[in-house]
């Protein structure tokens, strides 16, 4: 696995898109400073997850997002691609390529995606947890990372460790677990007290629960009675109906008969209506003839003179025709004469056609014979040109190869020269070298001894620092305590809260009726009266049951309530209507006030509002509270009359003289004592939140001192660390110019090399000069050869195209001869044509008149031979007229007997109708009967649905056929009297019982599974802890081991050591660093200088990598503190680490020199950064 690539978009300084590939081996990203170059370590660390600004070198989040320049827009949007190479499957997921996106938008919303898959920042982090290349492992390596490793905090570098060792993911495991555990915890306590609210209430629904059972029995034989006795009348009613029903079937066929009667008479009645709409249609029809025949023989009398007329008009028709036949035919005649002379003149012009396309095929073959010639010639032309181009262009290239090797010879004598320059300078530099050392040397020793004043000061405060810290901490945990206490008593003010606002304790019927909120309800006598300490026990055991009454201002108000309750069947309740009560004042001797024990009586130790008091004196107003039992028993036998006696533990002495008393087989709060621990449970917890505020205050001034002290140490550390960079610096100086010195013996000798290497290729450039110069005379003769050759076939070209526009002139005459022809052959075609179509007309219309003639000599003959038919016609017509005449008269005579007939019929059917209404008035008698008998079945089946919500069909199913009425009604007076010696039945008791005892039974085994999951996650959290101290116990050793060989290759020699600060506490104890350089004693890490710091963290970097290797690993200036020798050593043992891809941001020179591939970043616009790359293998080949 390794990094393939990462895209860069809008992110920093990289305002336009940037793809930078990485590849195997060490690569560098270079460029001055402020150029951008760390921003795409910053840019792999935030596309990985980072979520803290400070880490990314910002303030805030959306500063990662470009904000623009003077010349560029800001941008809306920053997003990061990396893609990893996944081939070896070491990341948990099913591709060999993985592409890991975040984007973010101005407007603070992120996006995070798996190869374009969006998915949670949680999925990014575990699928990469574990492999060291998380924002908090050990792949992404840069400056801050070496100073977390070299400071004075040891369990800052646990998290490298851990990262190696793979317990990151069971750490969170542990800490989800402990969150669990935690929130059981407050479950279980939660639990604990419904479960001690229910235990109390589930004994006195039990009683309420039988009771109801007993009632819902009784109520259900009597239901059985009561149904039985409804069906028996039912029966009886039902039997009445089926006598009835059988006279009313022999009504109906009484009236059926006397209907059919009737409807014979109809169908008589309809026939003879119909014979006489018949024969008065055929007596209209008659009399229509009639009147038709008359009008045909008027008609046929002035036809006969019409015809005559017509005679007359076709004979002058016909002379006109004949006129005209002639003249058409003179013309056809004149037209046929013309045609004759045109037809001769086409065949003429016909001829002179064919004689022109003779001619015109042999001057085309001429033509196409002198094309094909010249096209031959031009080609000739063109080759020649062709071969002239190619030899000039060897020429042109040959030219510029000998200027290149002349300018050549040029650079290599100015090369020289400076070469001579450079090395007469250096001599006088050598003295200058060794003087400047000396000082160097000198202003060493002195950094060295402040540098040691300053350490004995940072000691001090560190001590005084480490003190501070130990009391914040113990502050801390008095206020975790506390908090702890505040979140106890808070859950379970809350459980009360909860318990009160659901009226847990109280009965079905009161939780309804506070529900609903009727106007008028004041409330339950619990809720509106304050009981102070230490009575709650007495004043919740004298009110007993009528703790749950119910307040109200009026009567009115009272029934309403009740009446919804019915409705509803929401249990029962006792109400006390203001406006009623009216409580007697107790009649006692005042004595009692002065007796041992007495505390008063009870309605003046309770509070409660002005307007409720007759209901308070009512209940408790004869209540006298007494200290214990036998200051009551005493008192109750002197001062007793009339008056109840309860202790503060509960005992009661009635009036009567009846004690009760004893213990509550559960220790559970009733509702009095529910209040009163809440009111405990307000004091309590305002008074944890005042400690909670004192100790925050006090933690706010340690925190102060705190700061201070690390201030000053900040402040002395700063100075530290700049005046061991001045050290560095002088150190890296002196070194600088021992390498100067040694450099300029080098740089003698490489310049010694460099100008016999110039003198050599000087006499190499002027042999290839005179070699080319011989080729390009060779070319210049080619080129003229090849121009003589192709002048030739030009002029025989010239002399082709005169010949063969010549012979296109022939053809273009020829041609136009031709179409000349063919116009003048097609105007004769045209006139031609017209002279045919115009005989052609001429005859049609000849045609058209003689048949003209023929439809009138027809029309001639027809009006003759109908003069002879006509009066023939006109004799029957008269004949037809007068039997028409007789049979009409006939047809009303028919008419006027049907009518008759229809009439005596229509009397026998009036008196029928009138003997039919008299049966029906029976039937409708009988039919009411039967009406009202069903309606008091109806009534008998409603009363079933309204007294026992059952239907007629279930009612069936109770039936009992061979009970005894009398028996039944007995038995019914017998079960109404016991449901009365019931007196008051909560119904609701049963299902209420049955839920509190499931719901306890529930609650019982939910506390149950709590425990054993409480069980469970503290196993968990164990073998997380013993896999974890395995782990981490295994890799310590292991890196150690690797800390040591890399600490000694680094330093050419010395030892060092890694240790737990307390190896009893190996899961959170800090790491020391002891080391020993060559020439040095053993010592802390801390004791040790700047550039020795960075190289043991650097060793202990190598030691992480080399006993977990990461794939890959980003390394960000952290050798920037590091002399030349140390970076050699550095980069030489990162070759050793070969299988691992390393990506260094770096400004040494000599960490360069070791890369395989160099990216630089320049900001070649103020702002905007652009990166550049280079192979190095490539480009030394190249």
């Amino acid at each position: 696995m390794y990094f393939k690539r990462i895209d860069i978009q809008g992110f920093k300084s990289f305002a336009e898109p940037v793809s930078i590939d990485f590849h195997e081996g060490i690569t560098c990203i270079v460029g001055p400073n402020g150029s951008g170059k760390s921003n795409i370590s910053d840019a792999i660390r935030w596309v990985l997850g980072e979520q803290s600004p400070k880490m990314l070198r910002g303030g805030k989040m959306e500063e990662v997002i470009f904000s623009g320049t003077a010349s560029r827009k800001s941008r809306g949007m920053a997003e990061v691609t990396l893609v990893i190479d996944n081939t070896r499957g070491i990341l948990p997921i099913d591709y060999s390529e993985v592409a890991i996106t975040r984007r973010m938008y101005r407007s603070g919303e992120s996006e995070y995606s798996i190869n374009k898959v969006t998915c949670r920042l949680r999925d990014i982090r575990e699928m990469i947890m574990d492999t060291g290349i998380g924002v908090d492992g050990y792949s992404i390596i840069g400056q801050g990372k070496i100073a977390d490793i070299v400071s004075n905090k040891p369990e800052s570098r646990r998290e490298i460790f851990e990262e190696a060792a793979g317990i990151v993911k069971y750490r969170a495991k542990k800490t989800e677990a402990e969150r669990k555990l935690e929130g059981s915890k407050v479950n279980l306590e939660r639990v604990s007290d419904i479960i001690g609210e229910l235990g109390s209430r589930i004994d006195g629904l039990r009683e309420d629960s039988e009771k109801a059972k007993e009632y819902l029995e009784l109520r259900d034989r009597y239901k059985v009675n009561e149904v039985n006795i409804i069906l028996k009348n039912v029966e009886t009613i039902e039997l009445k109906n089926e006598y009835i029903k059988d006279d009313l079937t022999e009504e109906k066929n009484r009236i059926d008969g006397q209907k059919e009667e009737k409807e014979a008479i109809d169908n008589e009645l309809a026939e003879n209506r119909q014979r006489s709409d018949e024969l008065e249609t055929l007596s209209i029809e008659t009399g229509n003839r009639l009147m038709v025949l008359i009008e045909e023989i008027n008609l046929l009398s002035g036809q006969n003179q019409i015809r005559k007329e017509k005679l007359l008009n076709i004979e002058k028709d016909r002379e006109r025709l004949r006129l005209e036949i002639q003249g058409y035919r003179e013309k056809i005649e004149k037209e046929l004469v013309n045609a004759g002379e045109l037809e001769t003149t086409r065949i003429q012009m016909e001829e002179k056609k064919q004689h022109l396309r003779e001619e015109l095929a042999e001057k085309t073959a001429v033509l196409s014979a002198l094309t094909k010639e010249l096209e031959d010639r031009a080609k000739d032309v063109e080759a020649g040109k062709d071969q002239i181009y190619e030899v000039h262009s060897q020429l042109v290239v040959k030219r510029g190869e000998i200027n290149s090797l002349q300018n050549l010879m040029e650079s290599l004598e100015q090369r020289r020269d400076q070469l001579s320059l450079e090395m007469e300078g250096s001599a006088k530099n050598d003295l200058d070298l060794i003087h400047e050392n000396e000082n160097a040397l000198k202003e060493k020793a002195s950094i060295q001894r402040s540098l040691m004043e300053i350490e004995e000061k940072s000691l001090d405060r560190k001590a005084l620092y480490s003190k501070n810290q130990t009391k914040e901490k113990l502050l801390q945990a008095e206020q975790k305590e506390q908090e702890l206490f505040l979140g106890q008593m808070t859950a379970r003010q809350k459980t009360i809260e909860e318990m009160e606002r659901a009226y847990e304790g109280y009965n079905h019927g009161v939780r309804f009726l506070m529900k609903e909120k009727q106007k008028g309800i004041r409330g339950v006598v619990a809720d509106l009266m304050t009981v102070p300490g230490g009575y709650e026990t007495a004043i919740e055991t004298a009110l007993g049951a009528a703790l749950q009454n119910v307040i109200c201002d009026t009567e009115q108000d009272a029934e309403r309530a009740i009446e919804s309750l019915k409705q509803n069947k929401a249990g029962r309740l006792t109400f006390l209507p203001l406006s009623r009560i009216r409580p007697t004042a107790p009649q006692y001797d005042k004595q009692l006030e002065a007796q041992k024990g007495f505390l008063g009586f009870a309605a003046s130790r309770v509070t409660f509002d002005e307007t409720d008091r007759p209901a308070m004196e009512y209940l408790l107003g004869r209540v006298v509270l007494v200290d214990r039992l036998e200051h009551a028993i005493a008192l109750s036998k002197r001062f007793g009359s009339g008056l109840r006696f309860v202790t503060l533990e509960g005992e009661v002495i009635n009036a009567a003289g009846a004690m009760t008393g004893g213990a509550y087989h559960t220790n559970t709060a009733g509702l009095l004592e529910r209040k009163a621990e809440a009111k405990r449970l307000t004091e309590a917890i305002a008074e944890a939140e005042e400690r909670i505020g004192d100790r925050k205050s006090e933690l706010v001034a340690m925190g102060e001192a705190i700061a201070k002290d690390r201030d000053e140490i900040e402040l002395l550390d700063q100075s530290y660390r700049e005046t061991e960079r001045m050290l560095l610096s002088i150190e890296n100086a002196i070194l600088s110019l021992t390498g100067r010195i040694d450099g300029a013996r080098e740089t003698k000798q490489k310049w010694d090399r460099d100008m016999e290497h110039l003198e050599r290729e000087t006499e190499e450039a002027a042999t290839m000069i005179r070699q080319l110069s011989e080729t390009v005379t060779s070319l210049e003769n080619s080129i003229s050869e090849a121009e003589k050759r192709t002048e030739a076939s030009i002029s025989m070209l010239e002399e082709i195209k005169s010949k063969r526009e010549a012979a296109a002139e022939e053809t273009t005459g020829v041609r136009l001869r031709e179409g000349a022809i063919l116009s003048e052959q097609a105007n004769l075609e045209q006139m031609l044509a017209r002279v045919r179509a115009y005989i052609t007309e001429q005859e049609d219309s000849v045609g058209l008149r003689e048949q003209a003639l023929n439809d009138l000599d027809q029309e001639e003959s027809l009006l003759r031979g109908g003069d002879e038919g006509s009066l023939e016609d006109l004799q029957t017509k008269e004949t037809q007229k007068s039997e028409t005449e007789i049979l009409w008269d006939r047809i009303r005579e028919e008419k006027a007997r049907v009518n008759r007939h229809s009439e005596e019929l229509q009397k026998q059917k009036e008196g029928m109708d009138d003997m039919l209404f008299q049966m029906q008035t029976a039937r409708q008698e009988l039919e009411w009967k039967l009406g009202r008998n069903e309606a008091q079945i109806e009534s008998y089946k409603e009363k079933l649905w309204e007294d026992f919500e059952v239907s007629y069909v279930q009612a069936m199913e109770f039936h009992n056929r061979e009970f005894s009425m009398a028996a039944a009604q007995r038995e019914s007076r017998e079960i109404r009297n016991r449901m009365k010696e019931l007196g008051e039945v909560n119904v609701g008791a049963i299902k209420e019982y049955e839920s509190v005892s499931e719901r306890y039974t529930f609650l019982t085994a939910q506390k149950e599974d709590l425990c054993r999951a409480m069980d469970s996650l503290l196993k968990i959290i164990e073998d997380m802890d013993r896999t974890i101290k395995k782990s981490f116990s295994e890799t310590f050793e292991q890196v150690a081991a690797h800390f040591e060989e890399a600490f000694q290759s680094l330093f050419g020699g010395g030892t060092a050591e890694l240790r737990l600060e307390d190896e009893s506490r190996p899961l959170e104890t800090g790491i020391e660093i002891v080391a020993q350089p060559p020439g040095k004693k053993l010592q802390n890490i801390n004791l040790m200088s700047g550039g020795e710091k960075t190289m043991t963290a650097i060793a202990l970097m190598f030691a992480v990598l080399k006993t977990k290797p990461t794939p890959f690993c980003i390394l960000d200036e952290v050798e920037a503190a590091l002399d030349d020798s140390n970076i050699d050593r550095f980069v030489r043992y990162l070759k050793k680490l070969e299988e691992i891809q390393f990506t260094l941001v770096t400004h040494q020179k000599a960490t360069m020199e070791y890369a395989d591939v160099l990216y630089g970043v320049t900001m070649p616009e103020q702002g905007i950064s652009k990166v550049i790359s280079l192979k190095l293998g490539d480009a030394a080949g190249s």
